[in-house]
């Protein structure tokens, strides 16, 4: 993302969370929660249509896994944790 880049202002090295990241970080559970309500908009509609429905209910299945994927990565990598498994060296 743009603002992971060296020159950016927002961002601060060295570890410190700017006052951006703090309110990217207090926003993410909010952001979160209303994609998943979306999702959730999509799951309810798809029992609406015989044709379209299970096409619609698939889609809202693989937007809320790669959701949940990325809420976990983004955990992990706060705990300092790869994607992979392995901590940081």
């Amino acid at each position: 993302m743009a603002w992971r880049q060296e020159d950016c202002r927002l961002v601060l090295g060295s570890g410190i969370l700017s006052p951006f990241e703090h309110k990217l970080q207090d926003a993410a559970p909010l952001m979160y929660r209303s994609l998943l309500d979306l999702v959730r908009i999509l799951e309810e509609a798809s029992k609406d249509c015989g044709k379209c429905g299970p096409d619609l209910w698939n889609y809202a299945q693989q937007t809320r896994a790669g959701l949940l994927n990325e809420l976990i990565s983004a955990e992990l990598a706060g705990a300092g944790i790869k994607a992979g498994g392995k901590e940081d060296e």
